[in-house]
């Protein structure tokens, strides 16, 4: 400040014009082509100017034209870097357009040292088709999403169904056990449900064993054999005992 401060005190005191303050170093955004040259990007470089160690956020009047110098040097190199990358690709044209004015920094020296940053952004427009097609890849990733819970979740039922079935298949009482399961107060109905199935068996059994017995008086021996072979054949299927193969050597053969 007091480089040009002390001019323009030293002019007033002489009535001389005053001198003209220094000039900010403002950012400075252009449009810079993209791939195919069907969109811009927009370009915004911040330059820093340094001396002995110190930044300089203005110049005076006669370093202009080594700051406007920077600036036609860093939209040089930046606009074929750009030009490399499609118009959704800002992120990727800005760390390229960053290296690029970094390597090309140390040139870039006068009366400061100067070094260039840039921003590189898209239109409103451009950022609406990244918006519709970002939506469209996030609807498609999620219908395959859905489909593929829909698909994990309907094996996982089958599965489930299959142990169930498995597990209730030769099973005497699985329909009871499965209507307990989804009525609990059915648990008198179905008590009294078996209590009437065991006593009809019973008089199943004792009319079977009651009419075997009054053939008896009828038969011969060998007949007598037999019937007394099916009789308990047939009362250890009624009590759900295995029963032994009828074996053909078992069989009593009278003569002629």
């Amino acid at each position: 400040m007091r480089k040009w401060l002390t001019p323009m005190l030293i002019g007033i005191y002489q009535n001389e014009p005053e001198a003209v303050p220094p000039a900010n170093v403002e950012p400075f955004t252009f449009d810079s082509p993209a791939k195919g040259d069907a969109y811009d990007f927009s370009v915004t470089l911040h330059r820093t100017a340094t001396s002995a160690g110190k930044r300089a956020r203005a110049v005076l009047d006669d370093e202009l034209p080594e700051a406007e110098a920077v600036l036609q040097r860093a939209c040089e190199e930046i606009r074929p870097v750009t030009r490399q990358f499609e118009i959704t690709e800002a992120g990727a044209a800005e760390l390229a357009a960053n290296q690029r004015l970094a390597s090309v920094s140390p040139a870039m020296t006068g009366s400061y040292r100067w070094t260039v940053r840039a921003e590189v952004n898209v239109s409103e427009e451009v950022r609406q088709l990244n918006r519709d097609a970002y939506k469209q890849q996030h609807d498609i990733r999620s219908e395959a999403a859905a489909a593929l819970l829909r698909i994990e979740s309907t094996d996982m039922v089958r599965l489930k169904w299959q142990e169930f079935l498995a597990a209730v298949e030769g099973s005497d009482r699985a329909v009871q056990a499965i209507q307990l399961a989804a009525d609990r107060t059915q648990l008198p109905r179905i008590f009294m449900d078996l209590v009437e199935q065991r006593e009809q068996d019973a008089q199943e059994l004792l009319g079977t064993i009651e009419r075997i017995m009054q053939s008896y008086q009828a038969v011969d021996m060998l007949h007598f054999v037999v019937s007394n072979e099916t009789v308990l054949r047939r009362t250890l299927e009624l009590l759900g005992l295995p029963v032994p193969p009828l074996q053909e050597d078992d069989v009593l053969v009278g003569g002629p």
